[in-house]
């Protein structure tokens, strides 16, 4: 790093006014290994469900010790949980029964006024593990629209699809993140399905959120999967494009004039049903902005024995999606 800004492997300059350092945190094991401690297989001090290490005379907690997943350990520096199992610890030492609940990792961070949260495991944890699962994306609004000032969330839900529980979900936004992560992570914990989250009933205020507060969006929309919707990831177009099925665009003329997947066609929701004979025989892939507007024209085409999948998230979705990924490229290959 220069005054300038920071130097790559490769040799090159790239300036900035300002660099944000994002390297984690690894846990300082000195004293452990001293002790003869055993560090278990997340490279933190292995600890049982009363926080006890393999020495029957000490316990550990705080960003050191391992804490307990529903896959196992896993280490999760975070003031929280630390806190909490200090608590436990010392009840355990005083004979007060406890219980070491599964950790799942709930933070925040805030940056440019923008925040961004998550909790539970990422897709790419779960894809490692090889963990099967239903991905859902979602971008409502953090209020009321016809209330001033109401921004955009991407939220992101991840769902084991055989026992419809929450594994993960995370959520970008301006205003409202921190609210929407907590009412997951607290449905998580309370061991509730994806699609109980219909039924949460939560504060409401134009001001404050909408009549189906955006977590009750994601569960209405993982309902719809439950009952049979088809749907595709951003990441899955091309490949389902190169096997020969159509993207529709059902936007409107303006919106896609603005901005289109490659290939897409313009099949605008209000004119689909008029033109329907032009999409018999043909797999469909169908999308809008956010999945609402193509979850409409799903519904409308799956009634006339078309075969259709429902783009997730969106054009929106798909765009970030692929710019993330181009960007990722870019800096792989200058390194």
């Amino acid at each position: 790093m220069t005054d300038q800004g920071v130097t790559l492997a490769t040799g090159d300059a790239v300036t900035a006014d300002m660099v944000v350092m994002a390297v984690g945190a690894k846990p300082n094991l000195e004293l452990a290994h001293n002790a003869g401690l055993e560090i278990g297989p997340a490279g933190g001090i292995a600890v049982d469900d009363t926080h006890r290490t393999s020495d029957p005379h000490i316990w550990a907690v705080g960003d050191a010790a391992e804490k307990k997943r529903d896959s196992g350990a896993g280490m999760i520096p975070l003031a929280g949980l630390a806190n909490r199992h200090g608590r436990y610890a010392a009840d355990a030492i005083m004979g007060i029964p406890i219980r070491n609940q599964v950790a799942h990792g709930t933070s925040i961070v805030g940056f440019f006024g923008v925040a961004a949260a998550s909790t539970g495991y990422s897709e790419r944890v779960l894809r490692d593990q090889g963990r099967s699962m239903r991905i859902i994306h979602a971008h409502p609004i953090d209020h009321a629209g016809y209330y001033p000032d109401a921004a955009q969330l991407a939220m992101k839900l991840i769902v084991d699809p055989d026992t419809d529980l929450i594994l993960g979900a995370q959520v970008v936004g301006d205003d409202g993140v921190d609210k929407r992560i907590d009412v997951i992570a607290t449905a998580m914990q309370a061991g509730m399905t994806a699609t109980d989250l219909i039924d949460l009933e939560l504060a409401y205020a134009p001001q404050f959120g909408s009549a189906k507060d955006p977590v009750n969006m994601l569960g209405y929309i993982n309902d719809n999967r439950v009952a049979g919707q088809q749907t595709l990831q951003w990441h899955e177009v091309a490949d389902h494009q190169a096997d020969g099925w159509r993207v529709l665009d059902v936007r409107t003329a303006f919106e896609h004039s603005r901005g289109q997947i490659p290939g897409a066609e313009l099949y605008e929701l209000d004119s689909l049903r008029e033109r329907l004979d032009e999409l018999r025989g043909s797999r469909v892939i169908v999308h809008c902005r956010v999945g609402q507007r193509s979850h409409t024209a799903a519904s409308i085409l799956r009634q006339e024995g078309i075969e259709v999948k429902n783009l997730d998230g969106g054009y929106l979705t798909w765009q970030l999606g692929t710019r993330a990924t181009e960007h990722l490229t870019q800096e792989a290959h200058s390194r």
